[in-house]
Formats: C-alpha cells, structure tokens, sequence
C-alpha cells in the first residue's frame, strides 16, 4: 500500500518553516544585489505570512461541525476585516516613495511558493514511492 496523501498540521508547520527559510534566503540575495528592495520584500513576506497565519486561526476556531449561524457572521466578519485591513495598509505602502512594488508582491507571493513547492514535493514522493513499488 502507498503513501496516503495527507495535509494536516505538520503540513502547515512545514509551510510556515519554508517559508521562512525562503525569506531568509531571498532576503540575504537581496541584500547582496538590491539592497533597496530588501525592507518592501521583507514587508511582503510578513503581511503574507500574517494572512496566512490569520486564515488557519480563523479556520481552526471557527469552522467546526454544529457551528451555528452567528460562527459563520463571525468568520465573514474576520474575512472582510482582514481585507480591508489589508487594503489600506497596502495604500499607504504604495504612497511611499521608498517601496518597490515588484520586491512586496514577491514577498506576498511566498506563502503561495512555499505551498507549490511542498505540493511538488507530496506529488514526487508519491511517484517515487510509487515507482518503487512497481520494481
């Protein structure tokens, strides 16, 4: 029998941890080459990582079975606060004459990055356990 394709809490841990190691090397690359890019990246990678952290807190507590109506306001309240949230912190970023757009939107990219890269990593342990079965 193969692997079982699972995606729990050290699934997520690992997540958090990668991404965090990306940060670390990518901002030390920046640091190097683009040195004013490194504070709009660095704040990138914290608001992702913040959204990130802020979905599985919210999903943890609130989205249960048997929750009842006002757990699922409360979610969508937390959801558009969130977002708005966002939106003017994102505002006032870009007032800023300092912020490089394109070193933020790679930093806000990384959580999705570190997702991709464990999938890729799921899917090639999958194959190869596969593979080996079959010899």
């Amino acid at each position: 029998m193969g692997p079982v394709l699972e995606f729990g809490d050290r699934s997520i841990r690992h997540i958090y941890i990668l991404t965090i190691c990306l940060t670390v090397v990518i901002a030390a690359v920046l640091l190097v080459f683009k040195r004013l890019a490194l504070p709009s990246f660095l704040i990138g990678s914290a608001i992702s990582l913040s959204l990130f952290w802020s979905l599985e807190f919210a999903v943890r507590r609130l989205v249960q079975p048997g929750k009842t109506k006002r757990t699922k306001y409360l979610l969508g309240f937390i959801a558009i606060g969130k977002y708005i949230l966002l939106g003017g912190l994102l505002y006032l970023l870009f007032k800023m004459e300092w912020m490089n757009i394109y070193a933020l939107a790679g930093g806000i990219a990384l959580v999705q990055g570190a997702i991709i890269i464990k999938a890729i990593s799921l899917m090639v342990s999958i194959l190869s356990n596969k593979d080996s079965n079959q010899s």
